[in-house]
């Protein structure tokens, strides 16, 4: 891609220097200017994080409409979310009217709808199952009446959790007990009826009990107090009071415990006991699942007690939370919507997985046949019913482009974050581009801050844009208007080491010597943060303070914010969740959670190998797209960004960031006894007990204290 300009275009920007000048509060850039101008058929503009990028498009709409080549119905503004168009709108709105135009920003679903409508002359209404939460109340529904009501479907439920959920191996699966014993301790084994288990064989034992309706007690003590060493009653795996049975799983194959003297010990000793006392004793050992997901200790347990082959009627009463199935019910959902977005066909996709029998296949068959039975009723509602869902209605618009019955207006279509850009999407340009090659496409979009894979977003239309689009010219916008050179240096560095990310150097119109990032320990508490800023920062009357955490869940509630901000005056507090601060700023940022683990940051959660297997190729760098969310979360601060962690449990960004030289601050606990003396106080972990409200704190470090006071009278 080309960065260079014609001579035409140099004479542009001198023709046309009042209008960038005053088009904004601030003359456009040079960068923003020679982006305007661009008279080449595709313009790529690589905008970093606080570059300009409305203004950008603002100074292109009215380029254009100045310079006499698109009058405003003749350009198309594009936006992704409705909330983005509104601002877009409000934003660009008075500054159009110095180009001698309105312009106006709409969704691509907008757009769609205004394609839909004006071709079919109605006024065609969309489905209610668009909204999320009215789809997963939908979904929900659905799920639970083929669970009750078909026996194939049912079966496929329990071989999810049986056999899929957890993605589980058994000991037989590890060549060092090293490496099990890691893996016992990584995951959690939960059977139907919420015993968490020490390992897959105990968790389908309890689930074949489950199945079978016989009442249980999991690692019940024995009838009479025999230790097997000092301070270890005997437990018995599982207790079957209606048998009098006692059960012992041997988490390994029969063959191996000759060759485990620990285990062939423990049996050894068992076995006594139970004879000793006459007890009846159980034993079963390892067994796999094959590829039908079939629970091998069903027929086992019917065999050994001498039952008929008889089992509860599956449904959704085996499960003692039906939290499980919900979740469940979500997952299928985000692939629903993911096959919706791509294109996909999930009965082709099936079909091909037929004969495929490794874990990752299967994985992908099972979620299949759950999947596609929701798909058919989900597709079949919204037919019945006369509407049309955002699917649906751009593949319709693609349609009508494509047959022609819907003729574009457009000379000019100007589209904003567009490393945001999916198939279904890119679609729906390349068919007003097929039917009008004339159509110049301007694109503003940063692939530092790609951060929707998970939504269908393919950041290969900006990495490869000519590929998709055709000989491009290609304008970096370097001058970022939002943060300083230290958060600057970090975030650019932090992000460009991954390779295929494009090279661009951003420039901050703010310079300063110290560093503005600073690495701390939880245990400090997010007020003692708010307190260094309000001491560091006090000749600011006014100072907006963001605090992101990756996950919903690990948001701060609204009541301690509220809190904070009348104990520290001058201070305004917000709340979100990364992903939501896309495109939000504040003078400072607080990150939390930057741990190791499932809800870490990165995120340590196992993919959904299914919706993995429908979004766009993931990219060979690890953890890609989480280093470019990180990437967002510094950007969002204007003056200084704090990170939080917990020094035990590091996550890999925080390590990367305090070992490989990164220009960052590291805070040290200002007073490491008193967080000692809290931590033998308080009940709950500290960082709870410190970052709540001092009014809170100081009531509930109160009623610690007459605890314990009483419980020493007591003594």
């Amino acid at each position: 891609m080309s960065e260079s300009g014609s001579d035409g275009e140099l004479q542009e920007l001198k023709a046309y220097k009042s209008l960038f000048d005053r088009i904004e509060r601030q003359p456009l850039t040079h960068e923003q200017r020679t982006a305007c101008v661009s008279s080449a058929r595709n313009t790529l503009v690589l905008a970093g994080a606080g570059t300009g990028k409305t203004s950008t498009l603002a100074g292109r709409a009215a380029y254009l409409q100045a310079s006499g080549k698109a009058r405003p119905e003749q350009i198309l503004l594009l936006a992704f979310a409705r909330e983005a168009a509104h601002e877009m709108d409000s934003r660009i709105a008075s500054r159009q009217k110095q180009g001698g135009g309105t312009v106006q920003a709409r969704t691509f679903h907008a757009l769609g709808l205004s394609i839909v409508r004006e071709v079919e002359q109605t006024s065609i209404a969309l489905s209610e199952l668009n909204d999320d939460t009215c789809l997963q109340a939908y979904l929900d529904r659905e799920f639970f009446q083929l669970l009750n009501g078909s026996a194939r479907y049912g079966h496929l439920v329990l071989s999810w959790f049986d056999a899929y959920e957890t993605q589980p191996r058994f000991r037989s699966c590890f060549k060092a007990e090293k490496k099990y014993r890691a893996y016992l301790e990584q995951h959690v084994f939960r059977s139907y009826n919420d015993d968490y288990t020490r390992n897959v064989s105990e968790m389908l034992f309890a689930n074949a009990l489950v199945v079978l309706g016989i009442p249980y007690v999991y690692r019940a003590h024995y009838f009479r107090d025999i230790y097997l060493r000092a301070y270890e009653p005997y437990c018995c795996c599982f207790y079957l009071s209606t048998y009098d049975c006692y059960v012992e799983i041997h988490d390994l194959p029969e063959s191996w415990v000759m060759h485990d003297p620990l285990v062939e010990k423990y049996r050894t000793r068992v076995r006594e006991i139970h004879c000793q006392h006459g007890t009846f004793l159980l034993e079963f050992y390892e067994q796999k699942i094959d590829a039908s997901g079939i629970n091998p200790f069903v027929g086992m347990i019917q065999q050994a007690l001498g039952l008929g082959p008889e089992c509860l009627p599956i449904s959704d009463k085996l499960f003692r939370s039906p939290s499980r199935l919900r979740h469940l019910v979500h997952l299928l959902k985000s692939a629903l919507l993911a096959a919706r977005s791509g294109h996909q066909n999930l009965s082709v996709m099936r079909t091909l997985l037929e004969n495929k029998t490794d874990f990752q296949h299967r994985y992908q068959r099972i979620l299949l046949d759950l999947l596609i039975p929701l798909a058919q009723s989900h597709e079949q509602y919204i037919l019945d019913s006369g509407k049309i869902d955002y699917a649906m209605m751009i593949d319709r618009a693609i349609r009508y482009v494509q047959e022609g019955k819907y003729i574009a207006p457009w000379s000019d279509i100007l589209i904003d974050e567009f490393q945001d850009l999916s198939a279904q999407r890119y679609a729906l340009i390349k068919a007003l581009r097929v039917q009008n090659p004339q159509i110049r496409l301007f694109c503003v979009g940063d692939d530092w801050q790609a951060i929707y894979r998970f939504a269908g977003s393919d950041i290969a239309y900006t990495s490869k844009f000519e590929t998709w689009f055709g000989k491009a010219r290609c304008v970096a916008l370097r001058h970022t208007f939002r943060f300083n050179n230290r958060i600057s240096d970090v975030a650019s560095r932090f992000v460009l080491e991954n390779p295929s990310q494009t090279r661009k150097c951003l420039i901050a119109g703010v310079q300063q010597t110290g560093p503005a990032v600073s690495v701390l320990d939880e245990k400090q508490g997010v007020a003692g943060v708010l307190r260094e800023i309000v001491l560091k920062h006090g000749d600011q009357p006014e100072k907006t303070v963001l605090i992101l955490a990756r996950f919903r869940h690990l948001l701060l509630p609204a009541s301690a914010l509220q809190a904070w901000e009348q104990q520290f005056s001058g201070l305004h507090l917000r709340g979100v969740t990364v992903h939501a601060a896309k495109g939000q700023e504040a003078d400072y940022v607080i990150v939390l959670g930057l741990n190791n683990g499932e809800f870490g940051f990165p995120s340590g959660k196992v993919s959904n190998l299914l919706q993995e297997s429908l979004l766009p190729e993931a990219e060979d760098f690890s953890q890609a797209e989480e280093r470019r969310l990180f990437y967002v979360a510094l950007t969002r601060a204007r003056k200084h960004v704090y990170l939080m962690y917990e020094p035990d449990h590091p996550s890999a960004f925080v390590l990367e960031l305090l070992e490989n030289g990164y220009a960052i601050e590291v805070q040290k606990d200002k007073d490491p006894q008193v967080g000692r003396i809290l931590s033998s106080w308080c009940p709950g972990p500290l960082p709870m007990w410190k970052d709540l409200p001092w009014v809170s704190f100081k009531q509930r470090l109160k009623t610690t204290l007459c605890r314990l006071i009483r419980f020493d009278k007591s003594a």
